[in-house]
């Protein structure tokens, strides 16, 4: 008796029910982003804290990162926020942990953030991830995501209390830019189909601008150091590219009309004999401009632009139709795609369609006139041939006649 006794009690003690809570990544999350160095209080990620069947106290919160081992050098802070008042705004008073500075270690990829707090039942609540991004320009290029296995991550105050959610809930990518760009058609660059001939040199194929973008406090971009820019030009069949015999390209000297020699400046030219700068696959032919003459090119810098011509060289044939582009991602900084970023609008310029064929022969001269008899036209062959036909018309005229009388026969 006295043993079931004691059980009811303990059956007292015990909650009437037991709170499950939730746990999302939350669809306020922004997508994959670049950022740059020095930036504070940069966010990278929303959770979603949901409890049912009573108030659920949260004693800890862990956060992973991926590419831990850099992100030590990449993060010189992290902060986690969490939306007490459900107002949609993280105010400072809300930060939890905010005595402690939590820094990611580089040697694991997690870092707990221990302050007690309270979610309160059937209402939602967000949790807010903030970086501050150092200054070391090793990570240049460097992607980090930042996530909580529910299961795992979580620690209740509670042992009657349990977290329902099993998927890790990660966040998109923060990628860390050396710079950011653009492509951006050059006002000279065609923009309706054209024609030329065969055996035509330095034909103005594509007018192009690779623009480094301004940055925006307090973070700062770098520029872009050009390290190569391959050139596409695509015909209509494989058999066309044998036409195509040399591209140039040429920077613009600032008044976007192509004077190759007279106004621009000679980068660089590029012919099939070019092993592994000129490649064929299929009915596209890939040109890249590479090495010291790109290299040496002045740093654009954050804010400024640099302008391109590319001039093409056709052969003796076959006839062909082509078109000369260049896409974002075939314009590469010297840090690569990752760290030298291109925005992806527009994604590519063109120079639109140039129709390759051989030239008309020029018309034969008319046939002077007298020729072929019509006419003496003050030429001496004609009139010959009038003095020609006027004897032979008096010499018929004193020809002698025979003449006749009746009654009059020989005999």
């Amino acid at each position: 008796m006295r043993a079931v006794f004691a059980a009811f009690l303990a059956m007292l003690a015990l909650p009437l029910s037991a709170a499950t809570l939730a746990v999302n990544l939350s669809g306020t999350t922004g997508p994959d982003f670049g950022n740059q160095l020095n930036d504070t209080d940069v966010e990278v990620a929303r959770y979603v804290l949901q409890p049912t069947g009573g108030n659920v106290s949260i004693d800890s919160i862990t956060i992973h990162i991926s590419n831990f081992a850099l992100a030590d050098n990449a993060f010189s802070r992290l902060r986690l926020f969490f939306d007490a008042d459900g107002n949609g705004t993280f105010d400072p008073t809300e930060e939890l942990d905010e005595a402690s500075t939590i820094v990611p270690s580089g040697a694991t990829d997690d870092v707990t953030f221990n302050e007690t707090f309270v979610a309160p039942s059937g209402l939602i609540r967000t949790l807010q991830l903030r970086v501050n991004i150092g200054v070391d320009t090793s990570v240049y290029g460097e992607a980090f995501n930042f996530s909580i296995d529910p299961q795992a991550d979580i620690v209740l105050t509670s042992g009657g209390d349990s977290v329902s959610s099993t998927t890790v809930a990660t966040s998109n990518d923060i990628t860390i830019r050396h710079s950011e760009n653009q492509l951006v058609a050059g006002t000279g660059n065609p923009t309706a189909p054209r024609s030329a001939a065969l055996n035509t040199g330095n034909f103005p194929a594509l007018h192009f601008i690779v623009a480094s973008l301004t940055p925006t406090g307090p973070g700062q971009l770098q520029g872009i150091d050009l390290n190569s820019i391959t050139i596409s030009v695509t015909c209509a069949n494989a058999a066309q590219t044998a036409t195509v015999t040399r591209l140039a390209l040429w920077q613009d000297d600032g008044d976007a009309v192509f004077e190759p020699g007279a106004g621009e400046v000679l980068i660089l030219q590029r012919a099939p004999a070019d092993a592994g700068k000129w490649v064929i696959a299929g009915s596209v032919i890939s040109v890249t401009f590479d090495g010291t003459p790109v290299q040496n090119l002045s740093d654009i810098a954050s804010g400024g632009a640099r302008t391109f011509w590319v001039g093409i060289d056709f052969g003796s044939g076959p006839d062909a139709t082509c078109e000369v582009s260049v896409t974002r991602t075939q314009v590469l900084g010297a840090l690569g795609a990752a760290a030298d970023f291109f925005v992806t609008t527009p994604n590519f310029i063109s120079g639109d369609i140039i129709n390759v064929s051989t030239p008309p022969e020029p018309p034969k001269p008319a046939e002077p006139e007298g020729e072929g008899g019509c006419s003496s036209n003050g030429r001496p062959g004609g009139l010959l041939l009038v003095i020609a036909l006027a004897l032979v018309a008096l010499a018929a005229r004193n020809l002698p006649r025979k003449r006749s009388s009746p009654g009059n026969t020989e005999k």
